[in-house]
């Protein structure tokens, strides 16, 4: 990470001196967020505009968040602020920012860096909010893997700001989100598939439910359903072959491995530690763990499951390529009953369409285009943007509603990365 010099040295100081007495002796936490201070959950907006250049200096250095626990001192405080004004030099010299904290004999004192996505959603009513928490939760996950690495826990505020981030979007700008939710970067896969998956189950959930305490608690443990996989070691992970008897255990705990970290972090409830730990139980209990006596899944579980299975489905990983969208969905069809559960894979995928947003799609008619949103009525006649002709050639994109539009149908789903279209570029 680099630092933007000494602009930052005097703002955080003074900003040292603002927030002291508004310390709590519990766990406290400062965000940059969109040219705002949030501390805790209550926007500054008077600070936020008295330390306008403080606040640019941070978002340009790639400072999100600074958690303070219990414990924290003044003179502890007024060191670690003085420390992050440091230079690049200063930075690297020291073997990176938390090597740096770790000098000044800051336990109490954590650092996160922003990590945003690329932002090439449609900015139509609610695509910038839902961008944003997207993001956020994107960030969270970055968060858990480095304070894991460094033996620290995430603030249970953290997790529900975040949280209550996606459950907002999903209940008032729900296409806006699912559109989001197919996002993939390959080289991070955990993070982009962890957000993935809380806005799917989400979203399936809202479909049962729209009591905001058991969306929050789902939403909990879709995001953190693979925390325990950032304890396994990447090499095993991301291996390419088969995995040997001694990986593959490995990579079965996870859910307890998950569950347990769960458990200790503070303010996750017990009914997120259950769905952390069941999502690979399998609706027929032949998966993992082996649970004695047998029991059914719980319920956040089952819908966890389905999510998780058509993220990873249809993303890249170092042992499989990615299925096309209507590929994953029939897979889906075909466990229902099985691994999945048949009730919620019907929900899930009249919610998603049997060809979910930002497939990119061949139309009856041989046209190509990309679809927006599932169908009202009928999951197989979904909105699609019309970007190409027969030929393949790109026309001025127009919308049509299949369901309304006489002959015209979807013949399936086609793999982007074999065309000359970007997703993106139509959204």
């Amino acid at each position: 990470m680099s630092f933007p010099g000494c602009t930052i040295r005097g703002g955080f100081q003074l900003l040292s001196w603002v927030l002291l007495p508004m310390l709590s002796p519990g766990v406290v936490q400062l965000a940059f967020h969109e040219g705002e201070i949030i501390f805790g959950e209550q926007r500054l907006p008077a600070e936020s505009i008295m330390f306008d250049q403080l606040v640019r200096e941070v978002a340009a250095a790639g400072i999100g968040t600074i958690i303070f626990r219990a414990g924290l001192s003044a003179p502890e405080l007024r060191n670690a602020l003085a420390l992050l004004s440091a230079d690049s030099v200063e930075v690297i010299r020291a073997g990176g920012l938390d090597a740096l904290l770790s000098s000044c004999d800051a336990p109490h004192i954590f650092v996160g860096e922003v990590h945003v996505v690329e932002d090439t959603i449609d900015h139509g009513e609610g695509s910038v909010e839902a961008l944003a928490s997207y993001n956020d939760a994107v960030s969270l996950v970055h968060e858990v893997d480095r304070l894991l690495a460094a033996n620290r826990t995430v603030s249970g505020s953290r997790i529900k700001g975040a949280v209550r981030g996606l459950v907002d979007n999903v209940l008032e700008n729900e296409k806006a989100t699912l559109q989001l939710s197919s996002l993939k970067k390959a080289d991070e896969y955990t993070y982009y598939h962890s957000a993935n998956v809380s806005i799917l189950s989400i979203a399936l959930g809202s479909r049962i439910s729209d009591d905001r305490r058991f969306l929050t608690s789902l939403g909990t443990s879709s995001l953190m359903h693979d925390i325990g996989k950032l304890s396994v070691d990447p090499r095993v992970l991301n291996k390419p072959g088969a995995l040997s008897p001694e990986e593959w255990a490995l990579i079965r705990r996870h859910p307890v491995r998950g569950a347990e970290m769960a458990a200790l972090t503070p303010g996750v409830d017990r009914a997120a530690v259950v769905a952390i730990l069941e999502h690979h139980m399998r609706y027929d209990l032949e998966g993992y763990p082996k649970r004695v006596p047998a029991r059914p899944q719980h319920l956040a579980s089952r819908i966890v499951a389905i999510a998780d299975t058509y993220d990873a489905m249809t993303s890249h990983r170092a042992y499989s390529a990615p299925r096309v969208q209507d590929e994953a969905m029939g897979i889906i069809a075909k466990i229902a009953g099985t691994g999945l559960d048949p009730d919620l894979s019907r929900l899930f995928i009249r919610l998603m369409g049997i060809y979910p947003p930002r497939s990119v799609v061949r139309l009856s008619s041989a046209e190509i285009g990309i679809v927006l949103s599932a169908g009202e009525y009928d999951p197989a006649l979904p909105n699609v943007r019309v970007v190409a002709d027969a030929t393949g050639k790109i026309i001025e994109p127009h919308d049509v509603d299949l369901a309304t539009a006489e002959g015209l149908s979807v013949a399936g789903c086609l793999d982007a990365s074999t065309l000359n279209i970007a997703v993106e570029d139509f959204l």
